[in-house]
């Protein structure tokens, strides 16, 4: 398939399932909430009668630096509050892609039928899913390796910058390989989620020998990453676009604060439907891989 067949696969399933894409957008907004409210009382019963907070919202470093240190156990309870929103997530996710690759791969008619099926497939693939980023674990545990490595490199270079050039290129430089292994692997992820909802046989085999042959699929066909990679080049050109127009542009008051909460969130359900797309043409890309191997049934005697 070409990379224009899969973006257009991909506009065709967010167009068809619009309503499902929402509902998960939904509970991701929802999930972001619960862990915004919490951070808040946190900071809010620590940091409501200290002043000097005032002053470090107002862009005071010392004042700054006076609240972090006075609020050590606030913010060490936020981090728990932050870890546990993400674990929590994490936990939701292999239901949430595992419903979402299911309804992409069997294209049910209605909501009842997508709604079950979107529940069906969820339920089915999420210990798969949980397997899968066990065996998935030594791969990121080498983009980490790779990462602290490079950039150890790159800081005797990074010391003696004088420039914000001399400064950002080593360390781009040097977090250019783990980034190519991160996006390798996440793909090599992601085509084994598919082929683990689009063929049952695959939890038979093994989740391990499906990821190693998944990574054999994903060398073979440059198509995948370059798809993926486009996925995310896009992306990151909204989130950069964004910035770009809310830089020099602050917004005082509750109209502010409700203008910029409405266009973060625009934002992120347009990140999400770029995200939705890559799924619905990983999904296409996936019906025409071979089939697993299969494994050899012992022939039972005929009877005397």
């Amino acid at each position: 398939m070409t990379l224009r067949a899969l973006a257009l696969a991909g506009a065709r399933a967010v167009s068809k399932y619009t309503g499902t894409v929402i509902a998960v957008f939904v509970v991701q907004v929802l999930v972001a909430l619960a862990c915004m409210l919490g951070l808040w009382l946190v900071l809010a019963q620590v940091f409501a009668h200290y002043p000097r907070f005032d002053d470090a919202v107002d862009g005071d470093i010392v004042a700054l630096i006076e609240c972090v240190r006075f609020a050590v156990p606030a913010l060490l309870a936020n981090a728990a509050i932050v870890v546990s929103t993400l674990a929590a997530w994490q936990l939701a996710t292999w239901f949430l892609v595992g419903g979402l690759a299911g309804v992409l791969a069997q294209r049910p008619d209605g909501r009842g039928e997508t709604a079950r099926c979107f529940g069906a497939d969820g339920a089915s693939t999420f210990l798969a899913y949980a397997r899968l980023a066990l065996v998935a674990l030594p791969g990121w545990t080498l983009v980490g390796f790779v990462a602290a490595t490079t950039l150890h490199a790159a800081m005797p270079r990074v010391e003696t910058a004088l420039s914000l050039p001399q400064l950002l290129g080593p360390i781009a430089l040097a977090l250019l390989p783990p980034a190519l292994l991160l996006h390798f692997f996440g793909t090599v992820t992601d085509y084994t989620r598919i082929e683990l909802t689009l063929r049952r046989d695959s939890h038979d085999l093994g989740v391990l020998s499906t990821y190693l042959r998944t990574g054999g699929f994903v060398l073979r066909r440059p198509a995948t990453l370059v798809h993926a990679g486009l996925g995310w080049a896009l992306f990151w050109i909204v989130t950069a676009a964004y910035l770009a127009l809310s830089a020099g542009h602050p917004m005082f008051g509750g109209g502010g604060a409700l203008v910029l909460f409405a266009v973060r969130l625009g934002v992120a359900l347009v990140r999400h439907v770029i995200k939705v797309s890559v799924l619905a043409g990983q999904v296409e890309l996936g019906r025409v891989r071979p089939l697993p191997p299969q494994r050899p049934t012992a022939k039972l005697a005929p009877k005397p």
